[in-house]
């Protein structure tokens, strides 16, 4: 059996958890852009961004949706160096006016000696403005986009190791509960027997050996028979592993998917213990019972 669950039909099957980084430059402006994503059970986009990136938000968060499906990002993106003509200086002459009368009034009051000057009013910071031109940052959007790329395709090769590692696990461990469907297989016609033996020893020991009619012990018997056959539920076993493995042949996103099979192999593993009365079958049941725990522990991890 393969056991590169990574080759597949979409291309990959994707761990939830991962980062990258990448940095770029134009003239004096630097643009640096991480991303980190861990598990989530749907898709959630947390942006950070330069107030004056804000309008890239949309830009942004559609890059990262078209790649994934599941998981929790956080997207930072900074920016470094020169703002000319990017920004421009705004005069609050309405604000100034009012400083200057104010601080007449309290010239007047206190007696102060000296002319209220250009540097005293400038030094009144709320009246001086600095105001980014936002229509101006569009045309960092092309930079700003190949450092988010960049570092998106980082994440996803991160990400892309990680589920392959977790496939492989995944693939040995489906592989475990197939063998031990492939052990019970043999023991099913010694169900019938052991239970047979055990209604005969029942009896004899409630009647003190008289023997029960025929007729009534075999449909005793058939009754026994059908509450403790357990072939349907090795079948749906064995068809809920190989659909496990063509879904990871298939690769991301397949998160879901394998939540839903994993909640049917937990049925029919229950459902199996529940009707077993032999021994050496519940062995084998309980082991399956702790590969599909260690599974479903790594297809959260999946996405």
């Amino acid at each position: 059996m393969q056991t590169n669950g990574v080759e597949s039909v979409s291309g990959y099957v994707k761990s939830m958890t991962g980062f990258g980084r990448s940095s770029a430059s134009v003239g004096d402006v630097e643009v640096v852009a991480e991303v980190r994503a861990v598990n989530h059970r749907f898709l959630d986009i947390f942006i950070r961004v330069p107030k004056s990136y804000n309008s890239f938000e949309p830009q942004i968060r559609k890059i990262v949706s078209s790649t994934s499906h599941r998981g929790k990002f956080e997207i930072l993106v900074l920016r470094s160096g020169g703002r000319t003509g990017l920004s421009d200086v705004i005069l609050d002459y309405e604000l100034a006016e009012k400083f200057y009368r104010m601080l007449v009034e309290l010239k007047q009051r206190l007696g102060l000696q000296g002319e209220i000057t250009v540097s005293d009013m400038l030094s009144l910071k709320e009246i001086v403005v600095p105001v980014d031109k936002l229509d101006s940052f569009d045309q960092e959007w092309p930079i700003v986009e190949k450092c988010l790329r960049q570092a998106m395709s980082s994440l996803e090769e991160m990400r892309r190791t990680e589920g392959a590692s977790l496939w492989r696990d995944i693939e040995l461990r489906l592989v475990n509960i197939k063998d031990s469907i492939d052990s019970i297989s043999p023991l099913l016609d010694q169900i019938g027997a052991e239970a047979k033996a055990r209604l005969e020893r029942r009896v004899k020991d409630l009647t003190g050996g008289v023997e029960l009619d025929d007729d009534r012990m075999i449909q005793e018997l058939a009754l026994i028979a059908e509450r403790s056959d357990i072939t349907e539920e090795l079948t749906r076993l064995q068809s809920h592993v190989e659909q496990f493995l063509s879904f990871g042949r298939e690769g991301s996103p397949l998160g879901r998917k394998l939540d839903f099979l994993l909640q049917e192999l937990h049925r029919e593993v229950n459902t199996l213990g529940s009707k077993s009365a032999s021994t050496e079958i519940s062995g084998h049941v309980v082991n399956m019972k702790a590969e599909v725990e260690k599974i479903r522990e790594q297809t959260q991890n999946i996405e």
